[in-house]
């Protein structure tokens, strides 16, 4: 089931969600983190595709004889190659999301932590108002 926070979740709150999320792929738990938001079908997510996505640094295919990447502890990462993690709550208009009763009223922009460096691989999420909890929906995992 997709984690549910309180209505009144704070930006930190829903960041502390998306935190929960990247350490279930640190754990390579690709099924659980399928289940801990809704998805956006337009992308066609499954836990298969996920992981895919991940080892192939933001795209599905992979050339394995490179370098496969995994989630690594957000706080072991070194920022090397990127100038720090990128994790921000951004609001917009509330628009009507396709489930009924549900709003989209902001989206996350999070940077992945792979084999122990802050990415620009970065997940994207809508945050989704509802009648009795906020959740969130993914969107993309990619290179921005």
């Amino acid at each position: 089931m997709p984690v549910l926070l309180p209505l009144d979740a704070s930006d930190q709150d829903i960041i502390e969600a998306v935190h929960t999320w990247v350490k279930l792929l640190e754990k390579e738990y690709y099924e659980e983190a399928f289940q801990f938001t809704y998805q956006d079908p337009y992308y066609e997510w499954t836990p298969d595709l996920m992981r895919e996505v991940i080892y192939g640094y933001g795209f599905p295919e992979s050339d394995a004889e490179i370098e496969v990447y995994k989630v690594t502890s957000m706080q072991d990462a070194s920022t090397d190659d990127v100038a720090s993690p990128y994790a921000e709550v951004s609001y917009h208009m509330p628009r009507k999301h396709r489930i009924e009763n549900v709003l989209t009223v902001a989206e996350v922009w999070f940077s992945l932590p792979l084999n122990g460096k802050w990415s620009d691989v970065t997940a994207t999420f809508n945050v989704l108002y509802m009648p009795s909890a906020v959740s969130l929906e993914l969107q993309e995992i990619h290179v921005f």
